[in-house]
């Protein structure tokens, strides 16, 4: 899980932007819905998104389409949202995917993505559960809800523990507040609702231009 760590905190000091994508209710319903996400992580790719993560579905059907997303677009690193189950672990483990994150911190599941190499970044929302996570070995760690816990939040972490941690924030970030919420101490970003149809707005895309 180290080496996951230390690779994807590379990939987000050169870029520290993760879309997050969440399928359409009864996506697999229609052959279409797929053909509209291919096209949405085309564009977002055109426009120099490097990291986007897919909301995991139980829908059988969702691990191959993440495989032929791996296949298709092999210059986006992509990983998994939501693992917050043991039936959602269960399912990425043959995917060998770079990461995934859950919303919250579930000391089972995080063991045993540990023990299979599947890097499950937690979800923090209380410096207990910081502390856990610290134990277990985790370097990157999600504060989640961002938006609502605000910086004081990170900064009580800093306090507690900064150095090797990375920092991503989660939950309601806007790209108007890109640049001061990654000089008030967060390493990386999540934007996921505000992207309804997967086009930066003119904010977002002046800042992708610096990256």
């Amino acid at each position: 899980m180290e080496v996951k760590q230390n690779n994807l905190i590379k990939s987000l000091k050169t870029q520290p932007l993760i879309v997050l994508i969440r399928l359409e209710h009864k996506f697999f319903n229609t052959s279409q819905n797929r053909e509209k996400l291919f096209l949405k992580i085309e564009r977002l790719s055109k426009y120099g998104i490097k990291n986007i993560e897919i909301g995991w579905d139980s829908n059988p059907k969702w691990v191959n389409l993440i495989l032929e997303i791996k296949k298709k677009f092999q210059s986006i690193n992509i990983g998994a949202a939501s693992i917050k189950s043991l039936q959602s672990l269960d399912s990425i483990l043959s995917l060998d995917l770079n990461y995934s994150m859950s919303p919250f911190f579930n000391k089972e599941i995080h063991l045993k993505a540990i023990k299979y190499n599947q890097l499950v970044i937690p979800g923090i929302s209380n410096i207990e559960n910081f502390k856990e996570a610290i134990n277990l070995g985790y370097k990157i760690i999600k504060i989640y809800p961002a938006s609502k816990l605000g910086i004081n939040f990170l900064k009580e972490l800093q306090d507690f523990q900064k150095k090797d941690i990375f920092f991503i924030g989660a939950g309601g970030i806007k790209s108007k507040n890109l640049k001061k919420l990654l000089k008030s101490g967060y390493d990386s970003l999540v934007i996921g609702r505000e992207l309804r149809n997967q086009t930066p707005y003119k904010n977002l895309e002046i800042w992708l231009k610096d990256y």
